[in-house]
């Protein structure tokens, strides 16, 4: 190593420290002690380590090991991740719609993007994905899994996952796509004059896209809202205060955060005066995936009692990151401070430290707490029950979390459970029903994509009928008489074992699978969502009876 660079090294060293030393410690004496150390164990490495190592890739260890160190969104990204994070926010690019984190040597899937190639095939948050097109993924890096994930448009790439809930191997083949970063999927009015607008992350542009959205909705007779957030992971916080402001009077609280060490992080982001829809009914659809933005945005509808949140219980997502550039063109993007919602809850839930406890974090968020867990007795709760769900009216919950004193009607272990797991708690809380082994094998295939296009393909199918009209496609397609016949078809092409049981029980959820995917080819994305939405969600049915009864009298 030259001279020059050795110095340089160094110096950048010796500087990362003193920032973090300034940061996270203020003693002088502790501070400049863990500098030496740090300068010293530098200084080891490079000249008595037994084999050559280069400048960059020990710095970079050496920040990566500090960070893994501290919360699991705080990391540090190196020159090309750097680069492809921000393609995310500023254009589109092709790939498998994917939010990773390599952990132990292992690439987790933080989440899969709505509508995106992972998400379709039914990658979900929390696999494991150990091998790429039967390449090993132990141990792989950061950089190596954005060059192997992304790619043409069109290509596929086959991944070997492990799923931890039921200890399964199984294996994918995604088909690479356009990951679109604009933020709307879809908006329109169903027939009761509620108005739909699907949400999927919060970006650069999302306000401007929210706004537009509303004024057409408006402008098509909108009576009520219904904000989608299922499966959004969050983003811009600045797009989420956007989007409440036109919810909320000027001056409304929408959320604030708060740092225990360093009060310059600490700001309050208020409404201001707008005109979007201050006074008409809202309901906020959320789930697990819903994190970070949409928790501000849900939390501050709820606590200003601007909307009724339905759903499940939200991810947990409250730590703020600021993102710190180095000059190589890596950066730091560390953890500053905590968000809170206007009443005071702390949306970030419990977690442990260190590699191991990164892990232990997204593997709970999968399981989600839920209301069994929470309450001595489920039932005095229940709202609604049916074949898809059960519906249990939780509003006064979120209001224990502000004010803990009341928490003693609950015992103690249950409230502190309620409390250590964070995220935004729905009004209406809905817990669905599972699917069987057979529909998840036929998802998880991509035997509903197959089953569509064969449809499409063949001139003798009722739908070659409905091809030019979304609206007629809806209203009068009743999908296939022959659809055992050619369920049993692609089972045997993809050793898929037939269950005749199974398909009877769930035959019409079936058939909706596959005429939302006819609908996508048809219409696009947002036939799609139409479909599922005006014909088969359960949550849009739990949403239209609470506005039947007032949203007012969720409290």
């Amino acid at each position: 190593m030259s001279r020059i660079l050795t110095v340089i090294v160094m110096v950048v060293v010796l500087a990362f420290g003193v920032f973090l030393g300034t940061r996270l410690n203020r003693g002088d004496h502790d501070r400049k002690a863990s500098e030496s150390k740090m300068v010293d164990a530098y200084s080891l490495i490079r000249d008595l380590y037994v084999d050559e190592v280069q400048a960059d890739s020990l710095v970079g260890a050496g920040i990566k090991g500090m960070v893994e160190s501290l919360d699991p969104h705080s990391v540090y990204l190196e020159p090309e991740e750097v680069s492809f994070s921000q393609a995310e926010f500023d254009g589109n690019f092709d790939g498998i719609g994917i939010e990773f984190d390599v952990i132990n040597d292992t690439l987790l899937v933080v989440t899969p993007l709505s509508g995106g190639p992972s998400a379709t095939v039914g990658i979900a948050a929390g696999d494991r994905i150990v091998a790429i097109d039967s390449v090993s993924a132990i141990g792989i890096t950061h950089q190596q899994v954005l060059r192997k994930l992304r790619g043409k448009r069109g290509t596929t790439v086959h991944l070997k996952v492990f799923r931890p809930l039921v200890g399964k191997l199984m294996d994918f083949q995604v088909t690479r796509g356009r990951i679109s970063t604009s933020s709307i999927d879809a908006f329109f009015v169903l027939q009761n004059g509620t108005g739909y607008i699907r949400l999927s992350r919060f970006v650069a542009t999302t306000g401007d896209e929210f706004r537009k959205a509303l004024a057409s909705l408006k402008k098509k007779g909108m009576k009520r809202l219904v904000i989608d957030l299922r499966g959004n992971p969050g983003g811009f916080l600045e797009q989420a205060v956007e989007v409440a402001d036109e919810f909320l009077r000027k001056d409304q609280l929408v959320v604030y955060t708060k740092s225990a060490k360093n009060a310059v992080e600490d700001a309050r982001y208020v409404a201001k005066s707008g005109d979007g829809f201050e006074s008409g009914e809202v309901a906020v659809l959320v789930d697990k995936g819903s994190a970070s933005a949409s928790e501000i945005l849900a939390g501050a509808l709820q606590d200003n009692k601007r909307a009724v949140i339905i759903g499940e219980l939200t991810f947990g997502k409250g730590l703020v990151q600021r993102q710190f550039e180095f000059r190589d063109g890596s950066a730091l993007r560390l953890t500053v401070s905590r968000y809170y919602t206007p009443s005071g809850r702390q949306i970030q839930r419990t977690y442990r430290k260190g590699g191991d406890g990164r892990e232990l974090y997204y593997k709970d968020a999968l399981v989600n707490v839920q209301p069994g867990k929470l309450f001595t007795d489920p039932a005095r709760f229940l709202y609604l029950e049916n074949n898809d769900v059960s519906v249990y009216r939780t509003g006064t919950l979120p209001a224990l979390l502000s004010r803990p004193v009341a928490g003693k009607e609950f015992q103690d272990n249950q409230f502190t459970l309620l409390k250590d797991a964070g995220g935004i708690i729905p009004d209406y809380w809905v817990s669905g029903r599972p699917y069987s082994d057979f529909y998840q094998e036929l998802y998880r295939t991509g035997s509903f994509e197959r089953l569509a296009q064969r449809i499409l393909d063949d001139p003798g199918s009722s739908v070659q009928a409905h091809r030019k009209s979304l609206g007629a496609f809806m209203k009068d397609y009743a999908g296939e008489n022959r659809l055992e016949a050619l369920v049993m078809k692609i089972c045997a092409e993809k050793k898929i074992t037939f269950n005749r049981q199974a398909f009877s029980k769930e035959q019409k959820y079936i058939s909706l699978a596959v005429k939302a995917r006819l609908a996508h080819r048809l219409f696009g994305t947002e036939g799609q969502i139409m479909v599922y939405i005006m014909q088969s969600d359960p949550l849009i049915g739990v949403a239209s009876k609470v506005f039947a009864s007032g949203t007012q009298s969720v409290r």
